[in-house]
Parts: C-alpha cells; structure tokens; sequence
C-alpha cells in the first residue's frame, strides 16, 4: 500500500505542473461509490476513466487525485475504457499509475455502485491505452472487454488524436518500436506486445484474444480472480 505521505507529495510535485496546462485532456475521471469484501466500513471510491488520452495525462489524474484525496478516501483501483490518444501520454499515465501501486480494470462504469457482480460492463482499451494499461501492478480486463494494439502513426505529418489536426512532430517508426519494447520490459509485459504492434497497419487494431492476454501478461478476466479487494487512500 502506498503511505499517505508519499503519495500526497508525488501529486504535490506533478500538481506543479497543472497550471501551466492550456487545454484540459479529453480523458474525464470521476469516482464511483463500492461495496466490495475487505471493506472495514464505507468502501474507498473507485475512479473511473473514460475518453481519449491527452499529451499530459498523468499530470490530469495527479490533479483529479490530489482533490479526490482531500475529500475523503480513494481505492487504488482505475476503471478505464478508452479507444487510445497520445502515445507517450500513454506510457506517463502507465509511469504514474505504476508509482502509485494501481490496479487498472479494463471496464466501463454504468453508473452504479461498483460490485463484485455489478457495476462494472465490458469496456475498450486500445492503442496508447494498452501503455496505460501496463502501468497497473495489476492489471484485469472485464470478460466482453476489447483491448488492441496497432502500428505507430508515421511520416512528418502526424495529428492531435483529440482534434484530429496536424501538430508540430514527426515520428520515426523504428524509434518509437525501441521505445515500446523498453517501456513493456521496465513494466514486466512480455515484449511479444510491440510484434503485434508493429505487424498491425495504423488504421487498423490487432484485438488480443483473453489467452493472448495472459500470456503476454497484459491482463487477466477479472471472473478469474475471485472477489476483488481494493486498497484504500488513507
């Protein structure tokens, strides 16, 4: 479990950096009520993602959490159902998640309270999702729930995956397949991940099969795992 102390001042640090953001991240984050087992009382809250990852993503969940904290507790457990966005926004919001000893669930909030049972639908995680996704110490998928890679975008032109317009960037394919089979390794995810990238054309999305999954350790079918127990945010 992560102290209280470290945590608060890991959000301090990046919440430095909020206010020099100029467009807030597509990606939006509330926090859903739980009755789970392992709960002493009411159950921390469990915070749920959905939409596009921005450029700074992990620096939108340090400000979501440094205020979500102050009013009371928060499991570490995410929620996420995306369709992808900005790479290296991907692999911070992995870092990030990584450092706070998160549990990612691929999954989609209904809006109820989240159950052993209930709560929780198949949700998405795909492209610059699947890095977020690997930053969770563990990892799990809702049975239904679609999780995909593909190639990089390549060439001088590249787009805002929010705008869909040209930004100032190019991107060098065999670059950024170095960069993705470093960042897997560094989060424990069999590297067999980045073939699957690399084979798959840009447009398209390579969707992994549940035993694909498990063996390159991405995530495991939260059906499979028994009651879930999240840790709590003092």
């Amino acid at each position: 479990m992560v102290r209280f102390l470290s945590f608060r001042c890991l959000l301090l640090a990046l919440g430095a950096l909020v206010a020099g953001l100029q467009s807030a991240s597509a990606l939006s984050y509330r926090l859903a009520d739980a009755e789970l087992p392992g709960c002493n009382g009411t159950c921390p809250k469990v915070v749920v993602a959905t939409g596009t990852i921005g450029q700074a993503e992990h620096v939108q969940l340090a400000a979501f959490l440094e205020r979500a904290v102050g009013r009371g507790a928060v499991s570490q457990v995410l929620v996420i159902d995306s369709p992808g966005g900005f790479t290296l926004g991907g692999a911070y919001l992995g870092a990030l998640l990584r450092q706070l000893k998160m549990t990612v669930i691929v999954g989609r909030w209904n809006g109820s309270t989240i159950t052993p049972s209930n709560g929780v639908t198949p949700g998405t995680c795909a492209s610059a999702c699947v890095l977020a996704l690997s930053g969770g110490t563990s990892r799990y998928f809702v049975p239904g729930s679609r999780v995909g890679v593909h190639r990089s975008h390549t060439g001088t032109a590249v787009l805002d995956p929010l705008t869909r317009l040209p930004v100032n960037a190019t991107v060098n394919h065999e670059d950024v397949s170095q960069a993705h089979i470093a960042y897997f390794k560094q989060m424990g995810i069999d590297t067999g991940v980045v073939a699957k990238m690399d084979a798959t054309p840009s447009e398209q999305i390579y969707w992994f099969s549940e035993p694909e999954l498990v063996k390159f350790r991405l995530a495991r079918s939260t059906a499979s795992t028994g009651k879930a127990k999240p840790k709590r945010q003092p």
